[in-house]
């Protein structure tokens, strides 16, 4: 089994490498590339499409670059919709939750079945996210960033700083066991932070595979802060495995 998952991984790099040689290829010109039949590079296609290393068109399939370029506006949306949905069940009635400008952390409010809650975010694209009428909703206020409507600085950090939570939910770019947990952008890591230092409950980490092995540019906190990483099928074992030795509870979704 083992042989047979080492040699997946390597048919499915070679895919990628073709892919990025040339422009575009069909399933029957890779299969014939790398010597294995159709059913077999069709569900390599399958998987390789999920996570969101390739685009499929009609007839053919082409490299993704925008997944290795933008963490945040690209990505595998069902796996950050079922990473979102599993977050969702560690959030109870009347509990107070803060989510930073993660798009996956976000999307747990789609999911939520609890009644009475405090949201407290520094996401403005809340704006566009269920609500509930028996829920309250929290911006914290501050300077705009863009493209990710991202409020940030002081302000910010003063509202956060007067509020306990019971639940934090948090994205980050990058999640290495050295370096931490990381993000692109100097004054969200301070949000980022002190959320994490206002929850006393549960502390969540969100983040797909493309993240888990990563290091961004600001670090947000050591991985063992957080009680649980929630991510896909698809990271890394021996990453996983090193974070599971901080102690930190590791969710693989499917």
């Amino acid at each position: 089994m083992k042989n047979s998952l080492v040699n997946i991984d390597k048919r499915q790099r070679d895919i990628l490498e073709l892919l990025q040689q040339k422009e575009q290829m069909t399933a029957l010109e890779l299969a014939e590339a790398l010597n294995v039949s159709i059913s077999t590079i069709r569900r390599d296609l399958n998987l390789l499409e999920e996570k969101n290393e390739i685009i499929r068109n009609y007839g053919y399939c082409s490299y993704n670059y925008e997944n290795k370029t933008d963490f945040d506006q690209s990505g595998p949306e069902r796996l950050k919709q079922a990473i979102a949905r599993e977050a969702s069940k560690y959030i109870n009635d009347y509990d107070t939750v803060f989510i930073n400008s993660s798009s996956t952390a976000l999307k747990t409010l789609e999911f939520v079945r609890s009644n009475h809650l405090t949201i407290v975010t520094n996401n403005v694209k809340i704006n566009y996210s269920p609500h509930k009428e028996n829920c309250n909703y929290i911006l914290t206020g501050g300077e705009m960033r863009f493209p990710k409507e991202a409020l940030v600085g002081d302000i910010a950090l003063n509202t956060i700083s007067s509020m306990n939570a019971d639940v934090c939910i948090i994205g980050c770019s990058g999640v290495n066991i050295e370096s931490g947990v990381t993000t692109k952008i100097l004054n969200e890591s301070t949000i980022n932070e002190m959320m994490i230092n206002q929850t006393f409950k549960c502390k969540i980490l969100v983040a797909d595979h493309r993240k888990i092995g990563l290091t961004s540019k600001f670090k947000i906190a050591d991985i063992s802060v957080f009680d649980y990483l929630i991510t896909d099928q698809f990271c890394s074992e021996k990453v996983l495995n090193e974070i599971r030795n901080t102690d930190v509870k590791v969710i693989q979704i499917e």
